[in-house]
Order: C-alpha cells, then structure tokens, then sequence
C-alpha cells in the first residue's frame, strides 16, 4: 500500500488569494505531516501551527480525502517527498515526554549554559585518554 498522498491546492487564505499549498498526508494515521506555501515563486516550510490548521480544515470539511485522494488531486506515494523533510527532522523528533525521561537519565551528559539551562541537543565530546 503506498502510505503517502502528495497534492497541491489553491489558496486557502483570502488575504493571499494567489498563494498554492502543497500538502502530504499519512492516510494510514490520518494526518497532516507536512506542507508548503509558495511565495514569489518559491516554495516555504509551514510553520507547525499552519500545518495543525490544515489538519483541522481536512478534517472538519474533507474527510473523504483519507479514502479517497485522488478525488482531491492528491496522488499516492510510498515515500514523503524531500521537500517534506527540509523543516524538521525526519522521521519525526520524539515525544516531549520522551526526551524529558532521556534527559532525567544519570547516564547522559548534560552540558548547561551559563544560566544553568541545558544546551540541546546534547554535545557529546571524544575522550581524548583513548
């Protein structure tokens, strides 16, 4: 099964009329996983909170799509496009609570700043006696 749609839309805010949107969804899971706007003729990351938007509007207006989305244009895919991994880390960072229990860990070295707040990601040194 190929686990992906990719599509474009037209604009979906009225103050930018012109504005296209490009989305992919994760049919298995139901979800918005990423999406750009292009901007004077190039593409731009959404932001998180824009992608949670849109994952509201197909949820709210177009339930169908998850079933059916070439209906919408969307075409399915096995794989995310590489655009869709630009933003952030792919796969997906772990859960907030998650990273919290790994940081709570005696065995991970934490590297504050001068305020005393951690410096993430950790940064981990070679030992130079080896």
């Amino acid at each position: 099964m190929q686990r992906y749609a990719v599509g474009e839309w037209e604009s979906l805010w009225s103050s930018a009329p012109y504005m296209k949107h490009r989305f992919v969804l994760d049919l298995e899971s139901h979800t918005v996983i990423a999406g750009e706007d292009r901007v004077r003729g190039a593409w731009w990351s959404m932001r998180l909170e824009q992608v949670a938007y849109m994952q509201q509007i197909v949820d709210e207006t177009f339930d169908s799509i998850w079933d059916e989305p070439e209906e919408f244009g969307f075409v399915r895919r096995a794989e995310i496009p590489s655009w869709a991994a630009k933003a952030w880390p792919w796969p997906p960072l772990p859960e907030v609570q998650d990273v919290e229990k790994m940081l709570d860990s005696p065995d991970l070295p934490v590297e504050r700043d001068e305020l005393g707040h951690i410096i993430f990601p950790p940064r981990f040194t070679a030992d130079s006696r080896k």
